[in-house]
């Protein structure tokens, strides 16, 4: 088991380079790095831990992905940054930039099993891109733990080198279910979805779970980036006290949600974590899910925030999962050190022992023989008018 330090002190550490760093260092460039003074003494004397090193490749976008570019991408580096100060290793971030395109992270995923000096892989960031490379990792032993890909069969056992640090759908789907049933007191719920895997399995997922409350629902497919939805919202039960919305794209719920507006229609809107991005869903008083906690409410949340928005000058909840996907791939890499390098297969025998007792999430991590997160949740936000969400937990 691995006992975290206090992160706050290791944020300290590295803030004597962050104004350095705001200054010179690009938060989009995948050569830019945080650099770090003054680790810690106590991790300087290990003579392993001071000389351990190797790369772990972050499979995440820092030149796509609209408003979330580069944010998983950022906090990974910051993680690893405070991860060498804290343990006195010399870890370095090898950039592969996807976001959901299975093509381009077929070519990554290939590119980083080809190179001897990366040990593991935080990352992908989406299901569809880790279902495609998961197998070609798994071929090559290389551990690989995703921030945010939710899918509940990418833990079904196929994938053998998979984990992640969030929990899945199927713990996503009741958690909207009862959100939308208990604190929002919805009896009646219309469910529009689309017709691919991510949404299709929210979806069911919701589904089930309302009707074993005793939920009247009604069922909806719309095609995705569909410009008018004014013959779906009249399927919409008038009664209707809900809309679940577990769509995958931010610019089709806007777009729903403006219609529904629009046409008189005023049910609670609830959507899931693919529709959490703040400057892209913007409806006033609509719900949505998230894997991550709000940061600002954890025990470290805070000083790590701080050294964040030093560093990149922003800050978002969707990337505390990545620092924490890294700080697990780093303690495998630490603990697989041999003279003085990491190793690839090192890490992918220690992966399934790694704990974290404590984290940037808030709760203890560790892995089920599943390789999902023990006692994962999903968290609900609210749509402010100032265009913010705020934790409804």
């Amino acid at each position: 088991m691995v006992r975290g330090r206090a992160l706050a002190g290791a944020a300290v550490a590295v803030m004597a380079s962050a104004l350095f760093v705001a200054g010179c260092g690009s938060s989009a460039s995948p050569t830019a790095s945080v650099r770090t003074s003054g680790a810690d003494p106590a991790a300087a004397r290990d003579p392993v831990a001071a000389t351990c090193s190797g790369r772990i490749a972050v499979m995440a976008p820092y030149t796509e992905g609209g408003s979330t570019d580069s944010v998983q991408m950022n906090w990974a580096r910051v993680a690893l940054d405070t991860f060498n100060v804290e343990n006195g290793t010399g870890f370095q971030v090898e950039p592969v930039d996807v976001l959901d395109d299975v093509a381009s992270g077929v070519r990554g995923a290939r590119r980083v099993i080809a190179d001897p000096g990366v040990v593991g892989v935080v990352g992908p960031q989406t299901s569809v891109v880790t279902a495609a490379v998961g197998p070609l990792f798994d071929r090559a032993r290389m551990a690989y733990v995703s921030p945010s890909a939710t899918r509940t069969d990418l833990t079904d056992g196929r994938l053998a080198g998979f984990y992640r640090v969030v929990a899945n759908d199927s713990v996503q789907g009741p958690t909207i279910a009862r959100f939308t049933a208990d604190t929002l007191g919805a009896r009646t719920v219309a469910i529009v979805g689309n017709p691919e895997p991510y949404s299709r399995g929210l979806a069911d997922a919701v589904d089930a779970e309302l009707k074993r409350e005793g939920m009247r629902v009604t069922r909806i497919t719309v095609p995705l980036r569909q410009r008018d939805y004014s013959a779906t919202i009249t399927r919409i039960p008038k009664g209707a006290d809900a809309v679940v919305m577990p769509f995958l794209l931010t610019q089709d719920a806007q777009r729903f949600a403006r219609q529904m507006e629009e046409a008189g229609r005023d049910p609670h809107l609830v959507g899931g974590d693919a529709l959490f991005v703040p400057t892209e869903f913007t409806k006033v008083g609509a719900y949505v899910s998230s894997y991550s906690p709000d940061l600002r409410k954890t025990p470290y949340g805070a000083s790590i925030i701080r050294l964040y928005e030093a560093i990149f000058g922003d800050f978002s909840t969707f990337g505390g999962p990545a620092y924490t996907a890294m700080q697990v791939v780093a303690t495998a890499a630490q603990r697989s050190c041999r003279a003085g390098r990491a190793t690839r297969e090192g890490v992918w025998k220690a992966m399934p022992g790694i704990e974290l007792d404590d984290s940037l999430l808030g709760q203890r991590v560790a892995f089920t023989n599943d390789h999902d997160l023990k006692g994962g949740r999903f968290h609900m936000y609210r749509v402010e008018p100032n265009g913010g969400y705020s934790s409804v937990d």
